[in-house]
């Protein structure tokens, strides 16, 4: 409690002040800077004011812009201003002031009235106690001066840690000296950042004077120096991180310095210290780059000298000789450029500034637009301002650019000239010739080349000699093997990198170890060493960010694909291998979220695997909520919004990992599972929602790392994702991402183009996505995007400005149209304004561009008439004005400059109009005729014809009055019609487009405001000729109209009125109609015609035009489009007589004296067509009308009315067309072209009535005599019901109705075609309408079987005919069975049939397979056993006819395995099996394949019941072998064979096990092993080894594929196995197959012992010696290497199976006989007496140690001698072989083995 209490009793007291203490009070008053403490105590304020106020009053005439101060500071208000009793902001406000004014004064301290106004400051407002260190920071600069002494006595005695170093000089009341200041600012970062932040604020006041700015730029350059030389040390990277550290701190301050230009003394001082920079930090390249971009940007006049010697220090340090571009065209703009150069040179090291200046005079040449930087290159070598080296490389950079400049365009020739003179120099000049000769002989140009460039010859010395280049590249070899070791040692040396290196955009150390790591791809070792590098921080990995960060940047940046995914893995092996279950990485969510959209699937399946690894992780994580780097993932502290680990859980559990499967293979899927998962919408069927703030949270978490991301490929990636989200969570994602929009924003053009180019992502990707932050759901968007561009336009980049406006255009349609009107104002401003000129041509694009609100065109048509008005009050008086001879308004150059912007202004408003769409806002007419009126009268009195405007304005209103007409009522006020005006513009204007529109407006008036139009046309044309017609213009269409509605009518009149034939008296008319029909604009046509026979008369006139039509434009496309469009209009009535009429015009024509087709056709005239080719043409068209032409649906409507006399009267009509159709058919069956087209005109008339109404005239049909038309209409039956027939009841009871008539054809006709075609119908029927009623169809199906059908003889109906019955087997299924058992008995004497030889019939036998197919699936019991072993037969046969496809035979036998009884189906295979040996492989193996189908497809139950039938097909195919082997010459199968046949066997077996338990099995193995050693008499050694082989070859599927559930049926073969491996060689023909199968089956019995089985001393001993002794087998190259691969790895297998250091003692003891020559009992060599028998024994030592490792190498001690012999071997072989294995052991142990072999 006491504690408590003084704590806050001394708070209270640090804040009192002394307002009850008079002492304190007079103590403070009595403070001063030029009276003594007495007088100053005895002081009032008023005697003080007046005294200080003389001294400001002089400061004002110093400098007016003291006199701000007078009205506050100085005011006399100011006398009772006490600070101890103003608020917080007042006093705020008041420091503000004093410090405006101390920075004021600073510069005239050291003068009399300057101290007299600062005493007032701190007498009346005690500016040494609360503005502190404002006030030291002023006086500081006068330190060595009695009046900073007199400041130290005042101040408090307590100072602030940022000024202690004055605290002892206060005490002992002495100046202080330079150094301890320097000091100060170099060890005290809060004095020396007080002392930078009161300079650049004094800067910025321009306040700065000479004494300030000579003091902070010593002090800080000394402090600078001090300070990268105080952080030297012995550990590089100490060093270098302090070194960065360093300039991470100064290049703000430089930055903020370049920056005022105008202050020079500061800008030379920012280059004392740049230069400090350079000099002792190791800079990179970047940022000297940067440093000498802004010193080049910084320099005026007065500080260019300067500049240059700043630029020439950096440039010394830079490590390439190429200026950054920006600072190169700053040197080339200069006066004097090499003047200063030579000045330059002669005083500072030059070298590398001039040959930046070399490389970018001799940058893109071809681009160069005068030869200036060329000049001055000369100048520099003429000059030799370089030394010798520098020259040499000066040289070679001349000739590379000449080399290349061609591959960049063509070089002018001035450039080429001066450059050849300059190489010319090179080679004549004494004192370069030298230099020229030695860069020549040490490069590689060709000179052929660049004497061909320059067209010029180039004087030489002699090339090198080739050996010397030969030793080079062995050297560069050497190095390129050893490089990665030699960059891991680079790095080893390096500490741990502090931060993390996703932290910034530039970190050496990252680019050191990305290169490292990209060495290391593709070998684990490498990638382990470098992993284990100090820097990467491995073993802190969990604690620090170092080692994740790494591999985060690696695989989200720009590098190759290998690169990434090895990072993934990493990344991935970290995971599952860390033991700190309790941290959270959700931090590397967003960088493999991005990853997961990557288009490698490589990628995408390893960052999957991460994901999945994080998962696990918080599946294991039961306590905390540790989050991984959740401090220093970007460096310092972020402002990331990092989730609870629980929800990080959820977001992984619910959100990403169920879909992780899609996300690999689907590139695009993460971003909908995303946006989804954000929209609370579960995209996976195993995910689930997730709740809505866990959303909000999940989605801020995303967008707080894309805002804080200093990467952009990642944060790129990461837009793109969220950019697809527009809300989540009641957030929007314009306000979580607009701060990263607005700080893209302020980057530069070139801070853009660094970016971009370093993480190789392009620009115009970043600035879409940032722009796309704005989400169009945004209530503001659009105002939101244009706040980013329009106060800041000139200092934007025009890239991101495009995006901006890219972005407006297209979310503009989603806007509200409220926000759209606002927008469109404020855009049109910007549009004419002059404030932001960057912006007129995005404002005027966009608005060009999108879809304008009407409401806003009305308003922007408003401005047009009011501009107009104002524009005549520039005009001089009325009455001048009548009197003027021409009534022109009389401009001066300032009214025709304002004339110029209404112009532009009226014309942007009408273009945007006429562009959108005017014919959508009718309410646009008004404005658009007060527009017309306001331009006429103006263009009345201005004598200009304004053509393009009226043409824009009438276009406007044409679109809206063309859109009017197509309704009944006009959409716009008709009473705003100006008609008179419309006829004017045709009267007045010389204009043709002005003319034309407006007679196209005056036609369209008429239509919809007749009233109004008509008494003001006034006739514009006196003729019409025949020539108009083929003119494509507006003006000609108008004209024809005008005739069309004027002319025809009174032709036709007059011709009626004479009594003569219509048709015939207007036959000139017509023809030239449709002459002209090519000419005429396409989309004008139908309209024209339309019109045109509307005058005439529809029923009349139609056939008649179309028959012309047809006569002279054949199928062309476009006629048959128009006249669709002509006979759509028609009624059915009207369309079908003029069908009658066209009809008779083709019967007509084809008369021997034709009638009214010589008039219209032009038929027996001169230059008339022949009348077949007319029929031929007309029919054609015709049968395109009845298909393509609306006839059907209005039959159809009107068969539907009620009105009887409609539908008898289009009966009739009908019939009478089908009835003209079937005559000229009957007259025309010599003509074959009019034969053809008639039927095509008969198919396309049945298609227009309902199948019903087809039907019903079909059987009239059929009863005609002639064959020729029942096969006709048949077919087109049958093509009617493959389409998409009807299926109403009607139809359908209709259609079967007509089945017996069908069957009555297939019966009694003998014409096959027809009877084809009435199968082909049953067929269809079948299939449509069969599940109707199946038992209607029986009877079908039944004479389809029969004698009458595929009884026939003609292959044609039989395959009909079947096909028919498969397709009836599909449809009526069981009901089928009455017709089943002849149509077996046919369809299997078919099948046999079509594959007699010499008579194959591939189409019978396809449709045969095709009915048993259908068989098998729908009634598969139904087929009987002998019908199944006939079916097996055939299919035998059929598989050896190679005129027979394969595709039908399977996929019945697929089905008959699938669907028949197992029982059946395995009882078939059983009897017929020798026929399928017999028949060949093809036969067997789909037997097999029927046997494994049917265990495969039926259930277990079924394999068990049929376990003996199954076990006896099995036994027969593994007899395969030996039958096959003991018919030798005779065999059907050769030796691949047998084994594709065994491999299926094989596959079959293992089927039937998984259907078996334990129990049935194991006896059925037992009888195959004695079957496959004891089966045969002993004498038959063949027949053992043929079954022995097919036993074994099953065995090593069997424990390869059963694996360890299995291992114990080994006990049964160890016995035959040890008997085969002392009998079977790999070198024996006859028995290799065997060895083969033995060693891969011991392999895979020993590699998946997991029950210690071999682990037995009874198993192990039994095995081990014979087959190690297989080793022996190796006696020549090729039986070795056959012993390595398969003996060498059973062995090893063996060796891992043992486990135990005795077994592998014993081992070793019997492989170590092979390593040396020995002899065996009977005196014979054995062992290893043959050098390839060692080398099998030292590969299964090799093998052994990589598998075993150290448990192996504990045998070491036995190796060794037989090492130390065979390093010895005189085999070379061995000998390489067991220094491998040597230097293996010695990776294993870790240590050499020199001491132990010596």
């Amino acid at each position: 409690m006491a504690s408590s209490l003084a704590a806050q009793l001394s708070q209270i007291a640090a804040k009192s002040t002394n307002q009850l203490d008079l002492k304190a009070q007079r103590i403070a008053h009595s403070q001063s800077l030029i009276f003594d403490r007495k007088v100053a105590s005895i002081q009032d304020f008023d005697t003080v004011y007046q005294i200080c106020y003389e001294g400001f009053q002089e400061l004002c005439q110093l400098d007016s812009r003291f006199t701000a101060f007078e009205r506050t500071i100085f005011s006399e208000q100011s006398k009772a201003e006490d600070r101890t009793q103003l608020t917080a902001a007042q006093n705020k406000e008041l420091d503000v002031a004093l410090e405006a004014f101390l920075a004021l004064v600073g510069g005239r301290l050291l003068l009399n009235p300057a101290i007299k106004a600062v005493e007032w400051l701190v007498r009346r407002f005690r500016i040494h106690e609360y503005n502190t260190s404002f006030t030291i920071l002023t006086f500081l600069p006068y330190y060595t001066t009695p009046l900073f002494l007199n400041l130290l006595a005042i101040l408090p005695e307590d100072l602030t840690p940022t000024f202690k170093v004055l605290i002892p000089y206060k005490k002992s009341s002495i100046n202080p000296p330079r150094h301890p200041l320097v000091h100060s600012a170099t060890t005290n970062k809060p004095f020396l950042a007080a002392l930078n932040s009161y300079v650049l604020q004094v800067s910025r006041q321009q306040a700065h004077h000479h004494a300030l700015l000579a003091f902070w730029a010593g002090v800080y350059t000394e402090a600078v120096a001090g300070m990268l030389d105080a952080s030297r040390s012995g550990r590089r990277e100490i060093e270098k991180q302090k070194h960065e550290d360093i300039v991470i701190s100064v290049l703000p301050i430089l930055n903020d310095g370049f920056a005022m230009k105008n202050v020079s003394e500061l800008i030379i001082g920012c280059y004392m210290v740049s230069v400090v920079l350079a000099q002792k930090a190791s800079l990179q390249d970047k940022v000297l780059d940067s440093l000498m971009e802004a010193v080049a940007g910084s320099w005026t006049e007065e500080t260019v000298e300067s500049g240059l010697v700043c630029l020439a220090v950096l440039a010394q340090q830079k490590p390439e000789t190429k200026l950054p571009r920006r600072a190169l065209k700053a040197i080339l703009r200069l006066d004097d450029i090499f003047k200063r150069l030579t000045e330059l040179a002669t005083q500072y090291k030059t070298s590398h500034l001039l040959l930046g200046v070399v490389a970018g005079c001799l940058d893109d040449l071809p681009r160069q637009k005068d030869t200036a930087r060329l000049d001055l290159l000369s100048q520099i070598f003429q000059n030799q301002l370089l030394g010798e080296p520098e020259m040499s490389k000066a040289m070679a950079l001349v000739l590379e650019a000449t080399s290349s400049v061609h591959k960049d365009g063509a070089m002018s020739l001035d450039a080429q000239a001066r450059l050849a003179d300059l190489v010319q120099v090179f080679s004549q000049s004494e004192s370069l010739r030298p230099t020229f000769q030695k860069t020549i002989a040490e490069s590689s140009f060709d000179i052929a080349a660049l004497e061909h460039n320059l067209q010029t010859v180039i004087d030489t010395a002699p090339a090198p000699r080739t050996v010397e280049d030969v030793e080079m590249e062995d050297v560069e070899k050497e190095e390129e093997q050893d490089h990665f070791s030699s960059t891991v040692e680079s790095l080893s040396g390096e500490k741990l990198f502090k931060g993390s290196f996703l932290s910034t955009q530039s970190i050496p150390l990252f680019e050191k170890l990305a290169q490292a790591f990209t060495l290391a791809i593709g070998s684990k070792e490498k990638c382990q060493t470098f992993s284990d590098l100090a820097a990467l921080g491995k073993n802190e990995a969990e604690k620090s960010p170092q080692y994740l960060s790494f591999f985060i940047r690696v695989f989200s940046g720009p590098y190759s694909m290998g690169t990434r995914v090895t990072a993934l893995n990493m990344i991935t092996s970290f995971l599952t291998s860390t033991e700190s279950t309790n941290l959270d990485f959700q931090a590397l969510l967003p960088f493999l979220l991005v990853t997961l959209t990557d288009p490698s699937e490589r990628v995408r399946r390893e960052a999957a695997a991460a994901l999945a690894a994080v998962g696990s992780l918080y599946k294991k994580n039961r306590k905390g909520e540790d989050i991984w780097a959740r401090d220093n993932l970007y460096g310092q502290p972020k402002d990331i919004k990092w989730l609870p680990t629980r929800d990080a859980q959820k977001v992984f559990e619910r959100a990403v990992l169920p879909s992780l499967e899609e996300c690999i293979f689907d590139a695009t899927h993460i971003g909908k599972v995303l946006e989804n998962t954000l929209r609370g919408v579960s995209v996976d069927a195993n995910a689930s929602e997730l709740k809505k703030p866990l959303r909000l949270a999940f989605f801020t978490f995303l967008c707080s790392h894309a805002i804080e991301l200093p990467l952009f490929t990642p944060k790129l990636g990461l837009l793109n994702i969220l950019n697809r989200i527009d809300k989540a969570g009641g957030t929007t994602r314009t306000k979580e991402l607009e701060p990263l929009l607005k700080t893209w924003r302020g980057f530069s053009e070139r801070e853009v183009q660094d970016i971009c180019e370093k993480e190789r992502v392009p620009v115009s990707d970043v600035e879409r996505q940032m722009v796309a932050i704005v989400t169009p759901k945004e209530k503001d968007s659009i105002m939101i995007l244009l706040s980013n561009v329009s106060s800041h336009s000139e200092s934007l980049r025009p890239s991101f400005i495009a995006a901006v406006f890219g972005r407006i255009k297209d979310i503009w349609a989603r806007v509200a149209e409220d926000r759209q009107t606002v927008a469109a104002e404020q855009l049109f401003d910007i549009s004419l304004g002059l404030s932001d000129l960057p912006l007129v041509n995005n404002s005027r694009d966009l608005l060009r561009s999108v879809q304008l609100p009407g409401s806003v065109l009305a308003q922007f048509l408003e401005r047009i008439p009011v501009s107009l008005t104002d524009m005549e009050a520039l005009g001089p008086a009325p009455k001048r004005r009548r009197t003027s001879q021409n009534n022109m308004i009389a401009m001066t150059v300032k009214d025709e400059a304002e004339f110029g912007k209404v112009m532009e202004k009226m014309t942007f408003i009408l273009e945007l109009v006429d562009s959108s769409s005017p014919e959508t806002h009718p309410e646009l007419a008004d404005g658009l005729f007060q527009t017309l009126a306001a331009l006429h009268h103006f263009k009345s009195q201005i004598q200009s014809g304004m053509s393009y405007l009226l043409s824009l304005t009438l276009g406007s209103l044409l679109a809206i009055v063309n859109r009017s007409k197509e309704s009944a009522k006009a959409q716009f006020d008709t009473s705003v019609i100006r008609a008179d005006l419309v006829v004017d513009c045709v009267r007045t204007t010389e204009s043709p487009q002005v003319q034309n529109a407006a007679l196209l407006l005056v036609a369209g008036l008429s239509v919809i405001a007749p009233e109004l139009v008509l008494h003001s046309v006034m006739p514009i044309f006196t003729f019409m000729g025949s020539s108009v017609l083929r003119k494509d213009d507006d003006y000609s269409v108008s004209v024809i109209d005008q005739t069309i509605d004027q002319v025809v009518p009174a032709l036709i009149q007059s011709l009626r009125d004479q009594k003569r034939d219509v048709v015939s008296g207007t036959s000139e008319l017509l023809l030239s109609f449709t002459a002209a029909f090519e000419h005429i604009p396409s989309h004008r046509r139908l309209r024209l015609f339309h019109a045109l026979i509307t005058k005439l008369g529809t029923q009349d006139f139609l056939f008649a035009v179309l028959a012309m039509l047809a006569n002279r434009y054949a199928m062309d496309k476009d006629v048959l489009v128009l006249m669709t469009g002509l006979v759509s209009d028609a009624s059915a009535p009207v369309e079908l007589t003029t069908y009658s009429k066209f009809l008779g015009l083709v019967s007509d024509s084809l008369k021997p004296k034709p009638g009214i087709s010589q008039v219209l056709l032009g038929i027996g005239s001169d230059d008339g067509r022949e009348p077949q080719k007319v029929a031929v043409d007309l029919l054609r068209d015709l049968a395109y009308l009845f298909k393509h032409s609306s006839l059907k649906v209005k039959m159809a409507k009107t068969f539907a009315s009620e009105d009887e006399e409609a539908i008898r009267q289009l009966r009739s009509t009908f019939s009478q067309i089908l009835e003209q159709v079937l005559t000229i058919g009957d007259s025309v069956q010599s003509m074959k072209l009019v034969s053809q087209a008639n039927g095509d005109v008969l198919a396309a008339l049945f298609g227009t009535l309902t199948l019903v109404d087809f039907l019903d005239t079909i059987e009239v049909l059929l009863e005609r005599p002639n064959d020729e038309l029942r096969r006709k209409v048949l077919r087109l039956l049958e093509g009617r019901l493959r389409q998409n027939p009807e299926r109403d009841s009607a139809s359908q009871i209709r259609v079967l109705d007509f089945l017996p008539t069908l069957v009555d054809i297939i019966r009694n006709s003998t014409d096959i075609l027809l009877k084809h075609a009435a199968v082909a119908c049953i067929d269809r029927i079948a299939e449509k309408y069969g599940k109707k009623d199946p038992s209607r169809v029986i009877g079908a199906a039944q004479v389809v079987a029969s004698e009458a059908c595929i009884g026939q003889t003609d292959d044609r109906i039989r395959i009909m005919g079947v096909l028919c019955l498969a397709s009836m087997a599909e449809t009526l299924g069981q009901v089928m069975i009455p017709a089943l058992p002849e149509a077996l008995s046919r369809s299997l004497a078919l099948l046999e049939l079509s594959l007699e030889e010499g008579k194959e019939n591939s189409r019978l036998h396809d449709a045969v397979f095709s009915l048993f197919s259908a068989l098998f699936v729908h009634i598969p019991y139904m087929i009987s056993g002998p019908h199944l072993d006939k079916i097996l037969l055939l299919s035998f046969k059929s598989a050896n006819a190679e005129e027979c496809e394969d595709d039908s035979r399977q996929e019945a036998l697929k089905m008959m395995a699938r669907k028949v009884d197992m029982a059946a189906t395995l009882g078939a295979v059983d009897r017929n099996w020798q026929y399928a040996v017999q028949a060949g492989p093809v036969a067997t193996k789909e037997t097999l394949e029927v046997v494994s189908l049917a265990v495969e497809k039926h259930p277990k139950s079924a394999t068990g019941k049929n376990i003996g039938v199954l076990s006896s097909i099995l036994f027969k195919a593994f007899d395969l072998r030996r039958e096959q082997l003991a018919l030798g010459a005779n065999a059907t199968f050769d030796a691949a064979d047998v084994d594709e046949t065994e491999d299926a066997l094989n596959d079959v077996t293992i089927k039937m096990i998984y259907k078996l338990n334990d129990t049935t099995f194991r006896p059925i193995f037992t009888k195959m092993l004695d079957w496959a050693t004891s089966g045969l008499p002993k004498k038959d050694t063949q027949g053992s080894l043929a079954r022995l082989t097919a036993f074994y070859k099953f065995l090593q599927v069997f424990f390869g594929t059963l694996q360890s559930i299995v291992t114990g049926y080994a006990s049964y073969i160890i016995e035959s196995v040890v008997s085969v491996l002392g009998k079977a060689s790999p070198a024996d023909k006859s028995t290799k197959a065997l060895w083969l199968a033995t060693m891969r089956l011991l392999r895979n019995a020993f590699e998946h012992d997991q029950d210690e089985f071999w682990q037995s001393p009874s198993h192990l001993n039994q095995i081990s010696t014979p087959l190690i002794n297989q080793l022996a087998h190796a006696t020549n190259s090729s039986t070795a290497a056959t012993v390595i691969a398969e003996a060498v790895p059973a062995i090893t297998e063996l060796a891992v199976a043992a486990d135990s250091t005795d077994n592998h003692k014993e081992l070793n003891t019997a492989l170590m006989k092979f390593l040396r020559p020995s002899a065996g009992p009977n005196g014979k060599p054995a062992g290893g007496e043959n050098p390839h028998t060692r080398l099998a024994a030292l590969k299964a030592e090799q093998s052994l140690t990589e598998q075993l490792g150290e448990e192996w190498l504990a045998l070491l001690p036995e190796m060794l001698p037989y090492i130390s012999e065979l390093m010895e071997d005189e085999d070379e072989n061995v000998e390489r072989e067991v220094r491998k294995w040597v230097k293996q052991i010695e990776n294993v142990l870790g240590e050499k083995l020199d001491d132990m072999l010596t």
